[in-house]
Formats: C-alpha cells, structure tokens, sequence
C-alpha cells in the first residue's frame, strides 16, 4: 500500500500538477512549443515539466498504455533531447508499438551521447537490415549481441542465411548442422532448424539433400510445430510429391486454417522472397524469449519480424492477442486490418477481429464477419457457434439458442455444441429440458471439472437430485482445488443441505481466490445470516453491492438488507 500511495503523490508533484495548463489547452507538439517557450515559465518549472512527461511516460509503460508512453515520451524528448534517460525511455514506448523507423533514429542520437550501447539497441538495426536485404551487415552488428539463447540463435541463423545468399550451399548447411547438434535436445527450436535445412537445400535445388532431409521431418511429422508445415509441403510439392504433399497437408493441418488456400500456396510457383525467411528468424526468437523471459519481453521480436516481412501473419496475431489482453482493442485491430497477402491464417484472422469489435461493442460487424463462413462447410459448426455466443454474451439468449440448435451434430461431432445448448437453457430458466439436457452433456465430457462444476451446481441450486450435484462438485474442486468458482459450488451445496458451517468453510475459501464476484458473496453473506452471524452478513452484503453482478443478484441483496436491518 505504501508504494502504490508513493506513486500516486509522485505522480501528483511531477506530472498532473505542472501539466496541467498545457494539457487543458492543447495536447499537440507545436502547443507544448508554445508552453515551454512562454517567458513566464522560469527553468525551474521547465525541468518539471520535462521530469512529469519523463515519468508519466514511464508510468504509463509499465501500466500497458502503450500509445501515452509514446506520447509522453516525445514530449519529454522535445524539452530534453540529449539526455540517455529520456532516449532510451522513448526508445521502449516506440518499440512497443512496432515503430521501428523512429526506435532507429533514437538508436542514432543514444550512439551519439554514449560509446557504451546496450544491444538491445541493436536489434532495430538488424531487422532494418534484414528487411533490405543486405545480410552482411546484419550479421557484423549481430556479432556484437550476447550470450543468450536467442542472441546466440539470431547470430548463427544469419551467418546461415548470409552463405545462402551467397551462394554457398556446403557452408549454409555445415554451419546449420553443427548449430541443429547443439540443440538435438531443445524443442524449442531443433524442428524449426531440420526444416531450414529442407529449405536451403530446396534452394540449392539438391534432390539428394531433399529427399534426405525430408525423410528425417516425414518421421516426425506429428512432433512439428504446425507453423512450419508450408514451409515443408511447399518444397515437397515442387521437389519430391505432388500427391504426397497434399495428401499429409490435408491430413496434418489445423483445421482453423484454410486448407484451399493452403494447397494453392502449395501450388503457387513464386518461391518466397528471401525477407519470408529472414522474418522468422526473429519469430523464432521471440518464442523463445517468450518461454524463457514471459511473453512481455518477447512483444519487440515479433515487431521486428513484422518489420522485415509485413506478412507475417504469426506475428501479427501473437502481437494483436497481447495487446487484446492488455485492452489495447485498437492497437490489435490495427494491426490486424493492415492489408497483406491472403495467408492460411486469415480465417483466425477475421475470428479474432470478430472477438475483438465485440468487446468494442460493435455487435453487429463482430457478427457480420463471422456471417461470411456460415456457407462455407469447414467452419459453418465454428461460426455458427461463434455468432451463437456473441448472442448469449449480449443477454440475447433465445437467439444464441435457435442458432446453436440449427447446427446438425449429426454430421459434425463438436462436443461444444451441447454444453452452449444446456448453458442457454439454464440462462433462459427452461428447468426441464436444461436438466434433461445434461444426460448428453456428461456422456461427451465425462471427466471435465468445468462441465461437473456448471451441472453439479444447477442441479444443487435448483434443489434436486442433491447427492449427485455435490458429487460432480466434489469432482471438480478434485482437479482444481484452487479454483474460487468450483469451491463457491460446494460450499452453496452444503447451504442447500442445511450444513452452514461447512458452507462457510467453502464460501470463505471461494472469496480469497475470486474477491470481485457478487454473487460468491451474496452466497456468504446468506451463510452467516444462517449462523446468525448478523453484522458480518450485512458487511458482506454491502460489499457485493461494490462488486459487479447481475441486475437481479443485486436487487436480491437489497432487499435483504432491507428486510433484515
């Protein structure tokens, strides 16, 4: 609490306080000119307002505002340029946002003030490079990265590349052999390197490695990282099997991508500009950094594959996922609507825009993009499902449920049909059929805690067949013993059966992992009005009128309170 109080007085003294006339006047650069150039203003209050654009930047950064980062940050570069704080600061806010054009020019001045560069300030200059194609200087500024797995990974994978391009196949493949031998044991990255050896020799047009080499992936094929599978299937079709490309493509490929477009790449007679290849390299890096370091530190390794290939559908899918989950809906739109080449993955693509104007609000283009699959046979299931969904989350669940029953289960097996179709029912309160519709659920998801949880605690709510509702509960909380949802289930089973004092054991246990759910405890404050635990009921109560709920959890709870204080 002492920090948290802290920051809020830091930011107070340096940021709101001399900030406030200029940006109740005019949030823009020229603006801020004319502020800072008023004569009025002694240097005093000049170096605080640079310090609160400065720290405001940073707060803003560490917060995942990532677009006030990078306005602050020009503020405070434009009061103060020559300072490496500033620079570097504004360095992090441009990358984050995939501004690699100004993260150069910043590179550019740091290199001026300080003979001492971190090499993260090499990586701009890499990709930069990279995307024009002039690997020799790609790989001299890589030479001077560290140690780390994935400096080391983006090191050799350009020496790699570099002899390609020039032509030497004997070195390209002796240098990615030793680097494979090295990482025989780390899935992180050996299969993508078996398949970069597939694909410089297909370069070199080398039947014999071919053949070889893909006979070595034909073994593993269920093991690769289905990422890789057009890089494969498009040299065996071109190099070894038509027929035999199709067929384990078909096969093998996720089926939330388009397998037409998949085989018509297959097909396609264009061999990929070499940047296609230079990009995954830091792809490939960034999922590594991911693993070792958390997805946040990996965020500037896909900007940089983006920046090299604009293509890239991968990255920018992972990028848009993480600015989603940081609710940064309009950052992850933008880079989703960036126009390029139709890939494979444009269908999860246009589901994740779908997803991301929902929250938005913007109901009826979240539906309308989906609408554009319902004829098509191989995701009609998936985006009638999708739509049904949107429905049901936006309160309309008569309509989500006429949708999920259109959907033939006879000719598609999805599972996930009959759990929507029971979750609807129980939100509409259709009591007889959700409860008969549970037979079938618990037959597709026999073991799944999620699928106990929700039919133990219907049944146990709705007061019937208690025994078995306590016993899907029980299960649940078995498995996921931690999960606030599931205890809050149990400990309601046992208020139904009159067993208080175990309720609260649960309810209270339900609260420390989920605090902000109304209706967990609305249940507790029941449990200790039960006990006569009269003060801490009314407190509880209050506090989950605090919490965000239903409009009828909520009138539930004042009226108790009004007919019992």
């Amino acid at each position: 609490m002492v920090r948290k109080t802290s920051k809020v007085i830091l930011l107070f003294i340096f940021v709101i306080y001399p900030l406030n006339n200029l940006f109740s006047q005019d949030y823009s650069i020229n603006g801020y000119k004319d502020f800072i150039g008023n004569e009025k203003f002694n240097e005093k209050k000049f170096d605080q307002l640079y310090i609160g654009n400065f720290l405001s930047s940073i707060f803003a950064l560490k917060n995942g505002d990532y677009v006030n980062s990078l306005k602050y940050s020009r503020l405070s570069l434009d009061s103060k340029f020559e300072s490496l704080e500033l620079l570097e600061n504004a360095f992090n806010s441009n990358i984050y946002l995939g501004k690699v054009e100004n993260a150069l020019k910043i590179v550019a001045n740091i290199e001026l003030l300080s003979n001492d560069i971190d090499q993260t300030f090499l990586y701009p200059t890499i990709s930069e490079q990279l995307k024009r194609n002039d690997l020799p200087s790609a790989l001299d500024v890589s030479n001077n990265l560290g140690i780390e797995k994935h400096d080391i990974f983006i090191t050799k994978m350009i020496n790699i590349w570099n002899y390609v391009v020039l032509g030497d196949k004997e070195k390209a493949l002796m240098h990615l052999d030793s680097f494979s031998n090295e990482n025989e044991l780390n899935p992180e990255i050996i299969y993508y390197l078996k398949v970069q050896g597939l694909v410089i020799s297909s370069y070199f047009n080398d039947s014999e490695e071919i053949n070889h080499r893909y006979n070595i992936l034909k073994k593993d094929i269920r093991k690769i990282p289905s990422r890789h599978f057009i890089d494969i299937f498009k040299v065996v079709y071109e190099k070894v099997d038509k027929q035999e490309a199709k067929e384990i493509l078909i096969t093998n490929l996720p089926k939330n991508l388009d397998l037409n477009l998949s085989i018509q790449t297959l097909k396609d007679n264009e061999r990929p500009e070499i940047q296609y290849f230079l990009a995954k390299i830091f792809y490939e890096a960034g999922y590594i950094v991911a693993r070792s370091q958390g997805l946040l530190n990996s965020i500037p390794f896909f900007w940089y594959a983006l920046h090299i290939d604009k293509n890239n559908d991968q990255s920018k899918l992972i990028l848009a996922s993480f600015f989603s989950n940081v609710d940064q809906i309009d950052i992850s739109l933008e880079i989703l609507n960036e126009k390029t080449i139709k890939s494979p993955s444009w269908i999860i693509i246009e589901f994740e825009k779908s997803y991301l104007y929902e929250q938005k609000g913007n109901i009826n283009l979240a539906i309308s993009l989906i609408e554009n699959f319902v004829e098509n046979e191989n995701f009609a299931s998936k985006a009638l499902m999708r739509i049904s969904n949107i429905h049901r989350r936006n309160g309309d669940y008569e309509n989500s449920l006429k949708i999920i029953n259109s959907i033939d289960d006879s000719i598609i097996n999805t599972p996930e049909i009959h759990y929507y179709r029971s979750l609807n029912l129980v939100l509409l309160k259709r009591w007889a059929e959700a409860i008969n519709s549970f037979k079938v659920l618990l037959e597709v998801y026999p073991e799944n805690p999620e699928v106990s949880n929700f039919v133990g605690y219907t049944l146990v709510d709705r007061n019937i067949r208690l025994e078995e509702g306590i016993n899907l509960i029980k299960y649940a909380v078995s498995k996921e013993p931690k999960n606030g949802f599931y205890l809050d289930s149990l400990g309601w089973a046992f208020f139904k059966l009159e067993q208080y004092s175990k309720a609260i054991v649960y309810l209270e246990r339900a609260i420390e992992f989920e605090p902000q759910e109304m209706e967990i405890t609305d249940h507790l404050g029941d449990a200790y009005f039960k006990v006569g635990r009269l003060k801490e009921a009314k407190l509880v109560w209050k506090r989950a009128l605090t919490l965000n709920g239903s409009s009828e959890i909520q009138e539930n709870i004042e009226r108790k309170l009004i007919n019992n204080f």
